[in-house]
C-alpha cells in the first residue's frame, strides 16, 4: 500500500462525492480539452455513459455541460447540450429517505417542461452496498442505479490521468471493491465485519430469490450481518424465514410472530415450528437441522439451525457449494411450509 496520503480516504462524507463528481463533469466541457484532454475524455464518458442510461442510442459529442449542486435539496444536476437534464442522488452508504426520489424526479419533470428539455435522467449513484431488495424502490420511482461496479467499468479506462485528484478517488474506489471481495480468498474463520458484508452482497446476487433482503441487526449486545429470504405464511397470522447470521454463522429457521394473534402463545407456536421441522428433516436425510443452543423471545424467533459446517462450510469459501447448499436448504423448508399451510 502506498504510503501517499488519499484525499477520499479522509474526505469520506457524500458531500466530497459530491465535489468530486460536480468537478469531473465539468471537465467534459469542451473547452476543458485544452487544460488536459485525457480527464476530458474520460468525463466526457462519464456523462455519455451517464446519459445512455434513458437514452441508449445517445451519440452526440458532449460540448456544454452546466452543473449545480443542491438544486432543490438534488446533490448534483447537469445540463447537457442544452438538451439534456441529468439529477443525480449521490449515495455512499445511506439509503434514499422521505420520498426524496419522487419529489426530485417531479421537480425534474417540471423544470424540463418549462425549459424545453428532454424527459430528465435519473441517477441513483452508489458507491457504497445497498441490498437489490433495497434498491428495487429506487427502481420503481424510475431512477437507473449506477453503482461502484460501473464507475470502475468506465475509470479502468483512464489510469494514466494524472490529476492527483482523478487518481486519489480511483485509488479509493478499487480500495473499497477490494475490500469487500477478500473474503473470497480468506479463510472463513477469519472474516471481518467487511468480509461479511461482500458475503452478503455475494449471496443477494447469486441467489436469485425475489425476497431476499441483508442488513445489520444492531443488537445491544451483539451486533451481527444478515440476510433473509423464503418469507412464507404460516399459522396464526405469522410468516416463516430463513435467515443467514454472521452471528455463529448459522442458517436460521426462523418466525415472525402476529402480535395480535390471541390463539397460540408465541412460544408454543416458536416450539411447535421446531417439533414439525426437525421431524420433517429426519425424514429428508436432512438431521443437522436441530434446535439452537437456547430458544429466544420476542417478534422474531429462531426455531431451529444448521451449523456453519453443513452450509457454509470451513476453510476459504467454495462459492458455488455454499449456493447449492443454500438452495438445498431452502427446497426443504419450501416443501415443509406447502405441507402443513393447508391447516393454516
Amino acid at each position: 500500500m502506498s504510503p501517499r496520503p488519499n484525499l477520499f480516504s479522509i474526505a469520506t462524507k457524500e458531500l466530497s462525492q459530491d465535489a468530486f463528481f460536480t468537478w469531473l463533469m465539468l471537465f467534459a466541457h469542451e473547452e476543458c480539452e485544452k487544460e488536459d484532454q485525457l480527464l476530458n475524455q474520460c468525463a466526457k464518458k462519464f456523462v455519455t455513459e451517464l446519459i445512455k442510461t434513458k437514452y441508449q442510442s445517445f451519440n452526440e459529442q458532449v460540448k456544454s455541460v452546466l452543473v449545480e449542486r443542491q438544486w432543490k435539496n438534488v446533490d448534483i444536476v447537469a445540463t447537457v447540450n442544452k438538451k439534456y437534464f441529468i439529477v443525480i442522488e449521490d449515495k455512499t452508504y445511506t439509503k434514499y429517505h422521505d420520498e426524496q426520489l419522487h419529489r426530485y424526479r417531479e421537480y425534474a419533470n417540471e423544470h424540463c417542461s418549462k425549459n424545453n428539455l428532454l424527459e430528465p435522467i435519473l441517477i441513483y449513484l452508489k458507491t457504497g452496498n445497498e441490498s437489490l431488495y433495497s434498491l428495487k424502490d429506487v427502481l420503481k420511482e424510475g431512477y437507473y442505479v449506477f453503482d461502484r461496479e460501473k464507475l470502475i467499468s468506465i475509470f479502468k479506462d483512464y489510469k494514466d490521468i494524472k490529476d492527483s485528484i482523478f487518481s486519489d478517488f480511483i485509488v479509493n474506489l478499487y480500495s473499497i471493491n477490494e475490500k469487500y471481495n477478500q473474503f473470497l480468498e480468506k479463510e472463513i474463520q477469519k472474516w471481518g465485519n467487511d468480509d461479511w458484508v461482500g458475503f452478503h452482497q455475494f449471496i443477494d446476487k447469486n441467489l436469485n430469490l425475489n425476497d431476499i433482503n441483508w442488513g445489520y441487526a444492531n443488537n445491544p449486545s451483539n451486533g451481527f450481518w444478515w440476510s433473509s429470504f423464503s418469507w412464507l405464511k404460516w399459522k396464526y397470522n405469522s410468516f416463516i424465514y430463513m435467515q443467514l447470521e454472521q452471528y455463529k454463522a448459522r442458517l436460521c429457521f426462523k418466525v415472525e410472530i402476529d402480535s395480535n394473534n390471541k390463539e397460540k402463545s408465541p412460544s408454543s407456536l416458536r416450539n411447535e415450528l421446531y417439533e414439525l421441522i426437525t421431524e420433517e428433516a429426519k425424514k429428508a436425510g436432512l438431521p443437522e437441522i436441530k434446535r439452537p443452543e437456547r430458544f429466544g423471545s420476542g417478534a422474531y424467533m429462531t426455531f431451529a439451525v444448521i451449523e456453519q459446517q453443513y452450509w457454509l462450510g470451513e476453510g476459504k469459501l467454495d462459492a458455488p457449494k455454499v449456493i447449492e447448499n443454500i438452495l438445498k436448504y431452502q427446497k426443504f423448508f419450501s416443501q415443509f411450509q406447502k405441507k402443513f399451510i393447508s391447516n393454516a
